[in-house]
């Protein structure tokens, strides 16, 4: 399949920015580096916060003024989140927990930036009347390069990070050398400013697709961009297929996502030691390449409603087996229906509202997507520090003791269930609404 520059340029683009280092030790680099699970929580609401404040003017101005630019822009502001990682020392709490607060004010920064404006770079490059044909070609070729991206980044960054396997790799390499653990939990961070510094010249080599509108003053402009947030806003609300699936993709990537961000404890919680979490990814990843083509098929042989009607009850499989955890290996094994249904959903919400977008709002709306998946996820991180305080209370425990945590992971599955189902009765009561019904059928 021949793909144009951008369509190729895309995939390594969100390989490289999302496939890193860190993220199998993702949970206890924050504790190990000092920072309390509270903490944590925080940490990722300031980075959600800066998300959802950004979100959807960056992807105005992408819809206004090029896409090409707000790409570029998320690769400089990725070199920049990875550079004050690198410069974490632990042992300083209080510089620890301000570098964490700007890079995540960077990432969330980057995030914005990127979200929306690289996916209309690279659908807008495909010739109008073959996108829907090409494009989920594109995302399954962007899963099976993400799976081989975490393949990797799991494997190196989950053994760079664990001293005991560092040492042991380097007496097989007949170098008797002790490594401290203060310098092993550098080394995943290097490695990701490596690959944000390949990511941006990624960025560079992007076309723009479209005309850009052309320059104005600043006030005009920032009234024109406004406009096109709230008639991109509008839309979405009067078009009953966009809104649902911006709303069951809030519901579902919000839990999900949470889960992932704190799959590490899950890990510790089941007693599976450090050096083995780049097992866990290779196996997510190696699931994932053999799922990419699943999720193509899925969307010409299933309607949408089937295709989320199968992925809820996945997501609630995978939740009440992390509820009520086995030990050891079986317990990770029951919890990757989780991890594979990330994949599922981002594939289902980039086919399903791409195809029903306008190219002129396409950017807009895609943030507004962006907008409201991190704004939940922010609220529900916040909720997730508030649960393990009270839980912890209730128990007499730190906040911080692994049975806390089992015990805050209990209420989960039922919280996913009840958001689900009040979304539905919300999109029922719009269905039967005077105003002209809207369906998607594909």
């Amino acid at each position: 399949m021949p793909l144009h520059s951008n369509a190729r340029l895309f995939v390594w683009f969100r390989i490289l920015f999302n496939c890193r280092f860190y993220y199998p030790v993702f949970t206890i680099l924050f504790l190990d580096l000092g920072l309390s699970i509270g903490e944590f929580a925080a940490l990722n609401v300031v980075w959600a916060l800066t998300s959802v404040v950004l979100e959807v003017p960056s992807g105005a101005l992408a819809d206004r003024f090029g896409r090409r630019p707000l790409v570029v822009a998320a690769g400089v502001l990725m070199v920049l989140e990875m550079t004050m990682l690198c410069l974490m020392q632990p042992g300083h709490h209080d510089l620890v927990l301000w570098l964490f607060v700007i890079n995540r004010v960077l990432s969330g920064a980057a995030e914005a930036c990127a979200s929306g404006a690289d996916e209309a770079l690279a659908y807008d490059s495909l010739p109008e009347a073959e996108r829907s044909t090409l494009w989920p070609q594109i995302m399954a070729r962007l899963s099976r390069g993400m799976a081989l991206g975490f393949v990797v980044s799991s494997i190196v960054g989950s053994v760079l990070y664990d001293a005991h396997s560092v040492a042991g790799a380097l007496q097989f390499l007949g170098l008797d050398v002790a490594v401290a653990k203060t310098t092993t939990m550098k080394l995943p961070l290097l490695l990701c400013l490596g690959t944000a510094v390949i990511c941006l010249m990624v960025t560079l080599r992007m076309t723009e697709a479209r005309t850009p509108a052309p320059k104005a003053p600043m006030l005009q402009s920032m009234r024109e961009a406004w406009a096109s947030i709230l008639h991109t806003g509008g839309w979405i609300w009067r078009t009953k297929a966009a809104f649902a699936l911006i709303v069951f993709g809030l519901v579902f990537d919000s839990v999900i996502r949470l889960f992932l961000t704190v799959a590490s404890n899950f890990y510790r919680l089941v007693g599976i030691e450090e050096g083995w979490y780049g097992v866990i990814g290779t196996a997510v990843s190696l699931l994932g390449l053999v799922t990419a083509g699943l999720m193509e098929k899925s969307t010409r042989v299933m309607n949408v409603r089937q295709n989320f009607l199968w992925l809820g009850l996945a997501v609630f499989g995978g939740l009440m087996a992390a509820a009520h955890p086995m030990a050891g290996w079986a317990g990770i094994a029951m919890v990757m229906p989780l991890f594979l249904s990330m994949r599922f959903l981002q594939f289902f919400l980039s086919h399903y509202l791409n195809e029903i977008v306008d190219s002129e709002q396409r950017a807009t709306a895609l943030s507004f997507r962006g907008l409201t998946i991190n704004l939940a996820y922010g609220t529900l991180t916040l909720l997730f520090g508030w649960q393990t305080a009270w839980v912890g209370g209730r128990l007499h425990l730190s906040a911080d003791d692994p049975r806390v945590f089992a015990e805050s992971l209990k209420l989960w599955p039922w919280w996913f269930a009840g958001t689900l189902i009040l979304a539905g009765g919300w999109m029922l009561l719009r269905v039967f609404q005077p105003a002209k019904r809207i369906v998607l059928n594909n």
